[in-house]
Parts: C-alpha cells; sequence; structure tokens
C-alpha cells in the first residue's frame, strides 16, 4: 500500500502534463539505420560481397518532429521511419516497449514489404530492431533475408 501511495503522485504529475504513454517531444531529431542482416541465398558472388559490403555501417539523417507528429506517438513515429507507405499491423505499446508487424508497400528497391518489429521508446527516444524477408523476382532464389536497428534521438529544437 505504501509503495502505491508514492507512486501515486508521480502518476498525478504526468497526468497533468497531458503526456499519454507512447507521445514523443517535438524538436530536432536524429535517425540512424544500421543493416545488421543482409542474406541472399543462391546470390552471385559480386552480389553476395555487395551486401555484405552494407553490413553495419550507419546511415544517419535529421528531422524535425512537429508538436502534432509528437503526440501521435511511436505508433506513426515507427511507420514513418521506412521508405514507402508504411502501416503498423498488431500493433502493441506500453510501459516504454512496442512491438508489431511493420507492411510497406510502394518501396523503391530492395525494402521488405513484412517486417517484423520489436522496440523500446521514451519521450526522447525511439529504438527498433526489425527484420524480415524480401521477395522478389529480381533477386536471385526469389528472396533476402534482412534485419536492422533504426535509433531516433531527439537531439534538440528544429532548426527553423
Amino acid at each position: 500500500m505504501k509503495y502505491a501511495l508514492t507512486l501515486l503522485p508521480a502518476f498525478a504529475l504526468l497526468s497533468a502534463c497531458g503526456i499519454a504513454d507512447g507521445e514523443l517531444t517535438p524538436g530536432n531529431w536524429k535517425n540512424t539505420m544500421t543493416m545488421t542482416k543482409f542474406e541472399i541465398p543462391g546470390a552471385p558472388i559480386a552480389m553476395a560481397q555487395q551486401a555484405k559490403a552494407v553490413l553495419n555501417k550507419p546511415q544517419s539523417s535529421e528531422a524535425c518532429i512537429s508538436p502534432a507528429q509528437a503526440k501521435a506517438g511511436v505508433r506513426d513515429f515507427s511507420s514513418s521511419m521506412q521508405q514507402g507507405d508504411c502501416k503498423m499491423e498488431d500493433f502493441k505499446q506500453g510501459g516504454g516497449k512496442m512491438s508489431g508487424t511493420m507492411v510497406c508497400t510502394g518501396v523503391s528497391g530492395l525494402g521488405a514489404p513484412k517486417m517484423k518489429m520489436d522496440g523500446s521508446y521514451t519521450t526522447d527516444k525511439v529504438e527498433m530492431k526489425l527484420s524480415g524477408e524480401v521477395t522478389d523476382s529480381k533477386i536471385p532464389g526469389g528472396k533476402a533475408n534482412i534485419a536492422m536497428t533504426l535509433t531516433s534521438e531527439r537531439i534538440g529544437d528544429c532548426k527553423s
């Protein structure tokens, strides 16, 4: 009972701030994507070497997150991190953890139409691990297995 009474003021304070679970802080965010797995079964040696060359090489970008985007929260933020039109299925979030399946359409180049996602979040940081299988007739054997990590962290106020 003492424990519950101790937490009550903290919950009241959060409620007063109007921050819902999964909301983010508006501002300038740095997004870093790292491909951790890119396997093409049956690929020619040159293609396999090309795939291997992109592994573990972080690629970063920055984006200004508006108050409306921040309020929409981690679900919309997670979907917007991918190329193409992506939506989350079976999305679950709570207590700083999230999971779901990202389904993308209109992806240019190689992209997984369906990727399993697990991650964590705070108001200033989102971390995700995604993995899936790319199916495309242009790929030797028709498929590739990929995995990546995405980390997004608020780095300050928007520049403009």
